[in-house]
């Protein structure tokens, strides 16, 4: 199922509740008034699709009022509001229409009943604050059972294409990754009366938690007041039921717009988006960054150390890379700590001597364990339990066994995730990055780290470095290099497809990759391989591929829209607006 759905998608869905409250523009909330027809849009053959007033209004109070909040004025959100409506409207028409999204659709339908279960409980969810202080009660009180420590797992980018090479057009291609992926789910449904049942088990008929309860209670009331407006008197029951099926039919639709999407954007699986494209994109993002930081070194070293992300050409090989494991004290040896630098001679008072400030630190480092994760669900196993200086050894001995970058990576990683207990460094796109001149770590941190990239070496460790947040393994990743140069002249030449000669003698991983002889090659294999951090998978290929098919999404649905609207020649009709 795909993950990114656009605008034109959600458009319905930003809340999962009607949504009446806060209408300035509208005075009326009668059943008849919102069930009015606003919009027609009519074909050439006779059938006509229509949106109600309720639809606009839900469209005009989330759209359209982002809008406004950004700057629009009221008759260009209106605008806006009703020309998305419209266009979700026609897309919607003809993916359905479409024999292969439909059997797409369909076998999403067990998928789409999770996210509708996951879909009510966050909603009875949105209550909890209210619930709890109106019932002034304690998680503990409540008698809900906490959930157990996690730390995060390591989770792979979501690639959503590869690079191919096609030996019919004999050229390098880009080809959709369908998305394979089995989610495992806690629950299995296959129809909504078993999504109605699980969540009246998790919310009205808890036997534990009485915020559960009574969440489910205001969730009730407020689909009643919006129920109300539209001049109906269902049981709780029936309001439950067409709170289920609206969600549904929200997810579907979305379901629907995504899967017609990726039909008319992939050519019997290959993009629409080229290698050409793809390089001209990397090529321009490089020579802006080339431009905007060759002569401010100043905004150069700020973004390096701030928003990293942001920067596509080092200027200067002054930056390198480095993750770490943070072994963090614990509650109690934190709170002596944060004492001790407060009553020492060394931190701020004068009720401790130097002498058992220095050696009682010493002695909270020494006491200082692990917390062991599995590293595949994420669950804590042992707190507080292995010496840090074992860990260290154990960091060492599983390098030493590796014997490429890449399984050192992998060899890091695995403990990374076991050990470290700093959340901002786990499925990062980018690793941590220090300069020879400037930092933003702390000082012990970054002095440990300026070592390791005095000595060079790819995967090398520090010792025990310590901090005031516990210990750190810091392990070196090598300096920021570019994947491509500039000329004297100021540009830079990126080649879609030449031919590359490997000999018996070139590097093991060449001759495996192309075998011995000439093959083609292509300058968008090296954003393939060249990773944003080496301790996950997304890469240069996937930024520049997600940045260019953002930006192409929007040409599409446009082009796509006029066609039909001209195929079909659709007109729009506006009513009372």
């Amino acid at each position: 199922m795909k993950k990114t759905i656009r605008i034109i998608a959600v458009l319905l869905v930003f809340c999962m509740t009607f949504v009446f409250a806060g209408c300035d523009l509208f005075s009326q909330n009668s059943a008849s008034y919102l069930n009015e027809t606003v919009i027609s849009i009519s074909y050439d053959d006779g059938k006509t699709l229509t949106i109600t007033r309720r639809e606009y209004n839900n469209a005009y109070n989330n759209y359209g009022s982002d809008l406004i909040n950004n700057g629009y004025s009221e008759d260009d959100a209106k605008e806006k509001t009703v020309n998305a409506l419209v266009n979700r409207k026609i897309l919607l028409e003809e993916a359905k229409a479409n024999t292969k999204v439909q059997e797409k659709v369909q076998a999403e339908e067990s998928e789409l009943l999770y996210q509708t279960y996951e879909a009510l409980v966050s909603n009875a969810e949105d209550y909890e604050k209210e619930v709890k202080k109106a019932l002034k009660i304690s998680d503990a009180d409540d008698g809900a059972t906490e959930e157990e420590s996690s730390k995060t797992i390591y989770t792979p980018y979501q690639k959503q294409a590869e690079v191919v090479f096609d030996e019919v057009s004999n050229s390098y291609k880009i080809k959709k990754i369908e998305d394979n992926d089995t989610k495992l789910r806690d629950k299995t449904f296959t129809t909504k009366a078993e999504v109605k049942e699980a969540f009246l088990a998790q919310t009205k008929n808890n036997n534990v938690s009485s915020v559960k309860r009574e969440e489910y209670v205001r969730y009730i009331a407020s689909l009643r007041k919006s129920q109300e407006a539209l001049g109906t008197n269902y049981s709780d029951d029936k309001l439950l039921d067409e709170e289920i099926s609206r969600i549904y039919t929200n997810l579907e639709e979305n379901e629907y717009i995504s899967q017609y999407e990726d039909v008319i954007k992939f050519n019997d699986g290959y993009s629409t988006i080229t290698v050409s494209q793809i390089l001209e994109k990397y090529k321009a993002m490089i020579s802006m960054s080339n431009f905007k930081y060759s002569n401010d070194l100043e905004a150069f070293n700020t973004d390096m150390l701030g928003s990293f992300k942001d920067v596509n050409y080092y200027v200067n090989d002054n930056y390198f890379y480095v993750a770490h494991i943070l072994i963090k004290f614990n509650d109690e040896q934190q709170a002596e700590y944060d004492s001790l630098d407060t009553n020492s001679d060394s931190g701020k008072g004068s009720l401790t001597s130097n002498e058992y400030y220095k050696a009682r630190k010493e002695q909270i480092y020494n006491g200082l364990k692990a917390t062991v994760t599995n590293i595949e669900t994420g669950e804590v196993e042992a707190e507080d339990s292995v010496p840090v200086a074992d860990v260290l050894q154990e960091i060492q001995t599983a390098l030493d066994s590796a014997n490429t970058n890449e399984a050192k990576d992998e060899a890091f990683r695995k403990l990374m995730y076991k050990y470290n207990e700093d959340g901002g460094i786990m499925n990062a796109d980018y690793p941590y990055i220090i300069g020879k001149n400037d930092s933003k770590m702390v000082e012990s941190f970054t002095e440990a780290s300026r070592k390791l990239n005095e000595a060079g070496e790819y995967g090398a460790i520090s010792g025990l470095v310590k901090s005031e947040y516990g210990i750190h393994i810091i392990y070196y990743m090598g300096k920021c290099t570019n994947l491509f140069t500039f000329t004297s002249d100021g540009n830079v030449q990126l080649s879609e497809y030449y031919n590359i000669t490997v000999s018996a003698d070139d590097d093991e991983e060449l001759i495996a990759k192309f075998g011995v002889g000439t093959s083609k090659y292509s300058d968008v294999l090296k954003l393939c391989e060249k990773k944003l951090n080496n301790l996950n998978n997304k890469t240069l290929f996937d930024l520049v591929y997600e940045s260019l098919e953002e930006d192409n999404y929007s040409s599409f649905e446009s082009i796509n829209i006029e066609t039909l609207k001209s195929m079909y020649k659709i007109k729009t009709i506006t009513n009372n607006l």
